[in-house]
C-alpha cells in the first residue's frame, strides 16, 4: 500500500482553480454551454419505464422537468437556483420529490460562472481532491476531508526520484494526452487503499483525511457535503452529491450530432429506489426566462403534444405518450 504524504501527494491533484478553468472548456466544446432540452424516459429501481417527459436545463441555474404518466397524469418540477417547485396535474405538491437536480452544472463556459454556480449551492469550491467513482478516478470539488495534507516543509522534492516526474494531468488533457502512465495513476490507485493516521486501510481516503490536523477538517466523517465529481480522464462530471444526502450519478457521454450530454442519469435519495433517467434525444434550445416560472408549473393539464417537436418548441407543455405505471400522492409515478 502507499501512504500518500507530503509534496508528491500534493503535485497529483491540480488547483481548483484550474481544474474548473479545464471543466468549462470541457463544457464549451461538448456542445452544453446554452440552454439544452432532453427527451428522457424513467425508471424507478429496475422496473420498465412509469413515464416519458422533457427536462430543460439553462445554464444560468435554471431547470424544468415535465413528466407524463398513466391516464394524462401530468407531473412538473421548476429548480431555481437551489428553490425546487413541483406540481401533479396543476397542484402544488408541498414536498416534491427531488426528482429536478442541478443538470446545469455541466453547462458553465467559464470558470467563473462554475464558481459561481458551485457556491450558488453551498459547494466550497476552493477545495478538491481525489477519490474512486465506479471503475474512474475522479477529482472531488467541495470536500476538504479528501484533500492532499499539506508538505511537510522538512522533506524536500529531493526524496522523488529525478527520473518519476510528475505529470501535470491537465496540461496532459490539455495536449490531448493521458494521465495514464504517470506517478498520477500511482496516486489514484492509492485512495482505494489509503493507509490513515490510524494504522487501517480505507476504502476511499475519506477516515484518512478526516483526521488530519486543520480548523477546515473539523468535519464530521458522515457528514453530508455538497460535492461535484469530475472524471480524471476526460474533465467530465460524473456525480453531484446535495447535503440532504441526495446524490446524482451520471452515465457516458453520448453524442446527439454535435451535442455531448450523459446518456443516462440516476438520482439516489436516501430510503428509496433509485430513480434513472435515460436520454432518448437532445438537442440545443432558445429558452427564455419566462419559460421558467411558477405559472407554468401551476398551469392547468393540458393534452399532450406529439413526440418529437422540432428543437425550439421545447417550451410547450409536454410532448410524449403516457406508457407509465400509476404513482400516489407526493411521490409521483412511483
Amino acid at each position: 500500500m502507499v501512504l500518500l504524504t507530503g509534496p508528491v501527494a500534493q503535485a497529483f491533484i491540480p488547483q481548483a482553480d484550474r481544474t474548473m478553468r479545464a471543466i468549462a472548456k470541457v463544457n464549451r466544446s461538448s456542445g452544453r454551454s446554452q440552454a439544452l432540452q432532453l427527451d428522457l424516459t424513467m425508471r424507478v429501481g429496475d422496473r420498465d419505464p412509469v413515464a416519458r417527459g422533457q427536462m430543460i436545463s439553462h445554464p444560468s441555474g435554471l431547470a424544468r422537468l415535465e413528466l407524463r404518466g398513466v391516464n394524462g397524469r401530468l407531473d412538473r418540477y421548476l429548480l431555481s437556483g437551489r428553490e425546487l417547485l413541483g406540481a401533479k396535474n396543476g397542484e402544488p405538491l408541498d414536498q416534491p420529490q427531488p426528482l429536478l437536480q442541478p443538470y446545469f452544472f455541466l453547462q458553465p463556459s467559464t470558470e467563473t460562472t462554475l464558481r459561481a454556480a458551485l457556491q450558488a449551492f453551498d459547494v466550497l469550491s476552493d477545495s478538491i481532491g481525489l477519490a474512486p467513482c465506479g471503475e474512474q478516478d475522479c477529482f472531488v470539488i467541495g470536500d476538504p476531508r479528501l484533500a492532499a495534507p499539506l508538505p511537510d516543509p522538512e522533506h524536500a522534492l529531493a526524496a522523488v526520484d529525478e527520473g518519476d516526474v510528475i505529470a501535470d494531468p491537465l496540461e496532459l488533457l490539455a495536449e490531448g494526452g493521458s494521465a495514464e502512465g504517470t506517478l498520477y495513476d500511482l496516486a489514484a490507485d492509492a485512495q482505494g487503499g489509503l493507509i490513515g493516521p490510524d494504522g487501517q486501510t480505507h476504502s476511499n481516503g475519506l477516515m484518512a483525511m478526516a483526521k488530519l490536523e486543520g480548523p477546515e477538517l473539523m468535519i464530521p466523517e458522515d457528514a453530508h457535503l455538497p460535492r461535484l465529481w469530475v472524471d480524471t480522464d476526460d474533465l467530465q462530471v460524473r456525480r453531484i452529491d446535495r447535503a440532504s444526502g441526495v446524490f446524482t450519478i451520471f452515465g457516458p457521454i453520448v453524442s446527439f450530432e454535435k451535442l455531448m450530454v450523459p446518456a443516462w442519469f440516476e438520482i439516489h435519495e436516501p430510503g428509496a429506489e433509485a430513480i434513472r433517467f435515460e436520454v432518448d434525444r437532445a438537442v440545443q434550445v432558445n429558452a427564455p426566462p419566462k419559460a421558467f416560472s411558477r405559472k407554468w408549473v401551476y398551469a392547468p393539464t393540458t393534452p399532450a403534444l406529439p413526440t418529437n417537436p422540432a428543437p425550439d418548441s421545447g417550451m410547450g407543455s409536454g410532448n410524449t405518450p403516457n406508457p407509465g405505471a400509476p404513482g400516489n400522492g407526493n411521490s409521483p409515478l412511483r
